[in-house]
């Protein structure tokens, strides 16, 4: 099956869980791996892959992390994702469920969500960003990278806690719609209970 008609028709299976009218461009798969590209993770995650546009963008990209997975809660999308990438491991969950991904302690993750958190049911969504903090927050040196079609000035979430910022690392206009890359990372120097 052809990934235009595949977007097709998981937009038609459920529409709020799509978030965008298009696939991402290639414009705004090569800014996200670029941003991965800025740390060399030792595991990277994508959930929320889709038909695998951003996914194709990470697997060519100079990125040699010693895991990569891919978290597809669409099962069609799922089998789409195993066909295209045979060698990466693609997992049928919802992101909700990343607490149970085994990851070694000390090992950095670099997340990159493409969940339109924005659109989603605000408990899913919920449950999702919750899920994915924690996941990064318990693996020193970890980030999680989203994209949002908002306002370029709307962050893809609030009430993060102190020791966190968002970093606006990147504008795509060459998407549709017009998309904004942020990275949610650790400040530099934040002292827990200083501030």
């Amino acid at each position: 099956m052809r990934h235009g008609l595949a977007f097709a028709l998981g937009c038609l299976r459920d529409p709020r869980r799509m978030g965008a009218i298009a696939p991402a461009s290639k414009a705004l798969a090569r800014a996200i791996a670029d941003e991965v590209q800025r740390d060399q993770p030792s595991v990277l995650i994508e959930v929320g892959a889709g038909t695998g546009a951003i996914t194709r963008a990470l697997a060519d990209a100079r990125i040699t992390p010693e895991r990569f997975v891919v978290i597809e809660r669409d099962a069609d999308f799922a089998r789409l994702l195993r066909r295209a990438f045979p060698s990466l491991e693609v997992l049928n969950h919802c992101a909700s469920n990343l607490h149970a991904l085994p990851i070694e302690a000390r090992s950095p993750v670099t997340l990159v969500s493409s969940l339109p958190l924005l659109s989603m049911p605000r408990e899913e969504a919920k449950q999702c960003i919750d899920a994915m903090f924690s996941l990064i927050a318990r693996q020193p040196g970890s980030r999680l990278i989203q994209y949002t079609y908002a306002a370029p000035h709307l962050r893809p979430f609030n009430h993060i806690p102190p020791g966190w910022h968002w970093r606006r690392a990147a504008s795509v206009w060459a998407n549709l719609p017009p998309a904004t890359v942020w990275s949610l990372e650790r400040t530099p120097g934040f002292i827990h209970g200083v501030h």
